[in-house]
């Protein structure tokens, strides 16, 4: 087993983040290209029958690319950062990134198709928030990681 003693407390619950996404991107997204009813039944993807049959599509394709871009990056980052490497506040900032890029493309999208009077899901608060306060830790993660990154080698 990992120890994390020594490490800062902002490390691990960077860590901690990089552990919950992986378990939610797996479930919500992973899953997803399989078995996408299913997924939206758990409330982690829009209904089928609430939305255009290509966002459907979008939704399945995006969660491939996360199975295949995100999932590794939240595992890289999380054991580089318990192994105090760089390469894990590296991993981690890509994944803040993404983290900051993938709530304003969701906003985005929400407008647009609204605005081309595409059927979708409509925005609701926790669609708002919850993307929010993800872009909130991203940010905060990103700006952690580079304060404190002589604490890796």
């Amino acid at each position: 087993m990992i120890q994390t003693l020594g490490l800062p407390r902002g490390v691990k619950v960077i860590i901690g983040f990089h552990a919950f996404s992986f378990v939610i991107w797996f479930f919500g997204q992973s899953v997803a290209v399989v078995a996408y009813d299913t997924v939206a039944g758990w409330g982690l993807q829009h209904p089928r029958a609430l939305i255009d049959p290509v966002i459907v599509q979008v939704n399945r394709a995006v969660g491939l690319t996360d199975t295949i871009v995100m999932l590794p990056l939240f595992i890289v980052a999380a054991v580089g950062l318990l192994r105090r490497r760089f390469y894990g506040a590296v991993a981690s900032w890509l994944v803040f990134g993404m983290t900051l890029y993938w709530p304003v493309v969701f906003w985005i999208s929400q407008g647009f198709y609204a605005e081309a009077s595409i059927r979708h899901q409509s925005t609701s608060m926790i669609d708002i928030i919850v993307p929010a306060v993800l872009f909130l830790i991203a940010g905060w993660g990103s700006w952690y990681l580079y304060r404190n990154r002589g604490i890796f080698h």
